[in-house]
């Protein structure tokens, strides 16, 4: 199959792809910016214990929200791109699927009532309740499969910006946490809520069927399970931080996830856009431009990670104490294990939603990802008792590294998948040669901030020039061609 040919044909496809990834990044960094905005300030009023108590109880609502969404960005996604066609087979799909998550998502809501009553018996828990509740009418997984993204970037541009409006203006000390989470929850219930107008015209009103709800069912949980997985080795890390450290270490790792998640934003806009693309040129047996999409796919991650990655590594130490404030420097050794997971993370990603999943090979999704949560588990029990933020990151490294590698092992039958993230090592080596670069400089400038500015603008440089040598020496014109 892919790659066990000596020369890909190109396919020209519909610009669909690339119009909804230049939406989706545009809207990712967008919630990277406006966290420079928010996090500096409430990290200095709230401190990393405050930080702390907010990333852990979102957390542990957060865990609770993945039982009512259930496998629905995958499973929903993939159905609604392949019957996008047929409109009462649409209808039918979203009315029988949709219910399935209303079922789930009541049951999930009483159980986490008795936690809060019975268990965490605090008020930011209570609260959270809300948040929970917007799980319930997520049905962002049927606009992504109908590959219809403006609608969502919009409306969730449009909140961010006024809940950001909201935190600026109310939050103004440290006992103002509880008005910070109210805040958060009720955005998080009105993005939620704000796309249900927009099913107009797209689906017909049908009755749903028990028989058609338990058809969706057992193929649903398939896809849970390593939704599940992954949130072992994701929302379990500051779950099991907070419980075998303390809040402080959970806020040195969030403050440290905040900043690993600007190269993912690019991942997770990739995959959001590129599952239903492939599902749907997979279902009309389109396999060469499917390839096509796959090789620059891994390209753009190659290039993503080896120039922001190794560029926030290089001036992390500088940038947090900027950024963050006094008191969160452990987060720095943090990104020195959370960054270099990116890399792994974002192949793994392209395999998923490019090739495991629209192939229906869910198998080695779901055996790469328990694997994984084992080994995670196990590391964390190991190191944060010792390490605390750290070790959870150390953890995090290993179990990506283990994840990517067994699903690389186990389609090499089908997909080369070193062949194309290797024609692209010349960047692994430009990203080393930058990061070394900025980080042997010292700059005599005595505002840090612009100590900072100033690094990043160089190590941009460096790696531009660097790649613009290397791409005219090898012949080709741009990154991916």
């Amino acid at each position: 199959m892919w790659g066990l040919h000596p020369k890909n044909q190109r396919v020209k496809g519909p610009n669909i792809l690339k119009k909804n990834f230049i939406m989706n990044v545009s809207y990712q960094f967008l919630c990277i910016c406006l966290p420079f905005i928010v996090t500096p300030y409430i990290s200095r009023i709230f401190g990393a214990e405050g930080i702390g108590v907010f990333s852990y109880n979102m957390t542990v609502a957060s865990y609770f929200g993945l039982f009512v969404i259930l496998g629905l960005n995958n499973y929903g996604n993939r159905e609604i791109a392949m019957n996008k066609e047929e409109i009462n087979r649409l209808s039918s799909l979203f009315v029988n699927i949709y219910m399935m998550q209303v079922l789930a998502g009541i049951l999930v809501l009483s159980v986490y009532g008795w936690y809060c009553v019975s268990i965490a018996k605090t008020t930011v828990s209570c609260v959270f309740g809300v948040y929970l509740l917007s799980y319930l009418f997520d049905i962002n997984w049927f606009f992504f499969g109908m590959e219809e993204f403006k609608i969502t970037v919009i409306r969730n541009t449009v909140i961010k910006l006024c809940t950001t409006v909201l935190i600026l203006t109310f939050i103004r000390e440290k006992d103002d946490l509880i008005i910070y989470v109210w805040i958060t929850v009720v955005s998080y219930l009105l993005t939620q809520l704000s796309i249900w107008p927009f099913l107009k015209g797209r689906i017909r009103l049908v009755k749903p069927s028990w028989k058609e709800i338990k058809r969706h069912i057992a193929p649903n949980f398939i896809l849970f399970i390593p939704v599940l997985g992954v949130s072992l080795y994701n929302m379990m890390d500051k779950v099991m931080i907070g419980l075998i450290s303390s809040s402080v270490e959970v806020g040195y790792y969030e403050s440290a996830d905040k900043l690993k998640a600007i190269p993912i934003m690019f991942v997770t806009a990739l995959g959001t856009v590129a599952l239903p693309r492939i599902s749907y040129l997979n279902s009309k047996s389109k396999e060469s431009e499917m390839e096509r999409v796959f090789s620059n796919s891994v390209t753009l991650i190659n290039f993503v990670m080896t120039s922001i990655c190794f560029g926030i590594m290089a001036v992390c130490s500088e940038f947090v104490p900027v950024f963050f404030g006094e008191g969160f420097e452990k987060s720095i050794d943090v990104l020195y294990f959370l960054l270099p997971s990116c890399f792994f993370v974002g192949i793994g990603n392209v395999m998923k939603t490019q090739f495991l999943i629209p192939k229906k090979r869910d198998g080695i999704y779901i055996q790469s990802i328990f694997i994984g949560a084992g080994l995670n588990l196990v590391i964390n029990a190991v190191m944060i008792p010792r390490l605390g933020a750290v070790g959870a990151a150390i953890a995090t490294l290993f179990t990506e590294i283990v994840v990517c590698g067994y699903q690389v092992i186990r389609i090499s039958s089908d997909v080369q998948v070193m062949k194309y993230v290797m024609k692209d090592g010349y960047m692994y080596v430009i990203g080393m040669i930058m990061f070394l670069a900025v980080k042997g400089i010292h700059l005599p400038i005595a505002l840090e901030l612009l100590n900072v500015m100033t690094k990043i603008f160089i190590g941009g440089v460096v790696y531009v020039a660097l790649l613009a040598v290397i791409q005219q020496a090898k012949g080709r014109k741009g990154i991916g061609k």
